[in-house]
């Protein structure tokens, strides 16, 4: 797998320690990629027992809202996809700020689909993300996305990973990804700081609800304008796993102009950046997709997928579900 930057190109260190944020960003994601595409069983759906046992369970099942957000996923996917058409380099530098929110939705609304033929499908993302988690924690995906962290403050726990408690002291976000051992210390680096980053965004929503609280009051009733472990795990027992969905969905999030601007100041190969993002689309839709042809059977599906112009989800069931 090719690096995503490239060291050379670096004028000045303070150039350097400026891009440092977005390169190890990027390298998380092409460890993301490396873990799944080494991964020799991650078509292999049939060794997946909640595969084999996938029927309709939503009895006001309606086929046309399953194709509906299937379209809307693939069209998504389109416009993703055609960014890769194009010659000039600088364009990916500056189209990213739709890029990350398009593979997100993208991702989202294929498995949306797939939700309706269980009935459990909802317009509230955390919803969303928590349902995905529970069914990657349950064993429903192949092991190439089955990585997940949980645990209090500073006691995190990896699940679908092997990681030495110590994974991450010598950790270096900038070396290459070339072993899977190194792919998996990036990832779990990626899932703790998503974790973090969740607890601290629950904080602050919360501090009104939390300066109602006696657990979060000093001896005057005020809140505590310094969090202790005993209040954070507070906050970290209602957030559930972390999983590759919260970590794309922390993708979008990024599309706003001041984190997009940090990206602007690293020497990276937005272009290699692209394609490792839309291989993540490509197999992350895939299996939701075969959940749902499990689910709803080959006639149906067959007619959504032809219904529609494109590529990459034709790819996908003729190569891949149609064979399963």
């Amino acid at each position: 797998m090719a690096n995503l930057f490239d060291l050379s190109s670096v004028t000045s260190i303070e150039d350097f320690k400026k891009a440092i944020p977005s390169r190890v960003f990027f390298n998380h994601f092409s460890a993301i990629n490396y873990h799944i595409f080494n991964n020799s069983d991650r078509y292999d759906l049939k060794k997946i027992a909640f595969y084999n046992q996938i029927k309709i369970k939503n009895s006001k099942l309606i086929i046309d809202d399953c194709r509906k957000l299937l379209w809307n996923a693939w069209s998504t996917e389109v416009a993703f996809n055609m960014s890769s058409k194009v010659e000039t380099d600088d364009f990916f530098k500056f189209a990213l700020h739709w890029h990350f929110p398009q593979a997100y939705y993208s991702i989202y609304l294929a498995m949306t689909a797939f939700h309706e033929t269980q009935g459990i499908a909802n317009d509230n993302h955390e919803k969303s993300i928590k349902i995905f988690g529970n069914s990657v924690k349950d064993g429903h995906f192949p092991d190439a996305i089955s990585f997940y962290a949980n645990g209090l403050y500073k006691d995190f726990k990896y699940s679908g990973l092997t990681l030495d408690s110590k994974f991450d002291k010598d950790f270096n976000g900038l070396k290459k990804i070339d072993t899977l051992k190194k792919a998996e210390g990036q990832i779990g680096v990626f899932l703790k700081s998503t974790r973090k980053e969740n607890a601290e965004n629950k904080r602050k929503r919360g501090e009104k609800e939390h300066s109602k609280r006696s657990e979060f009051q000093n001896r005057n009733g005020n809140l505590v304008k310094s969090f202790q472990k005993k209040h954070w795990d507070i906050i970290y027992r209602t957030i559930p796993e972390i999983t590759l969905l919260n970590i794309l969905y922390r993708l979008r999030l990024k599309a706003n102009y001041r984190d997009i601007e940090t990206f602007m100041n690293a020497d990276i190969d937005f272009r290699e950046f692209h394609k490792c993002l839309g291989e993540i689309v490509f197999y992350l839709n895939f299996i939701h997709e075969a959940y749902l042809h499990k689910a709803i059977g080959d006639i149906k599906y067959k007619k959504i997928v032809h219904g529609f112009k494109g590529e990459y989800h034709q790819d996908r069931y003729e190569n891949l579900i149609s064979k399963i």
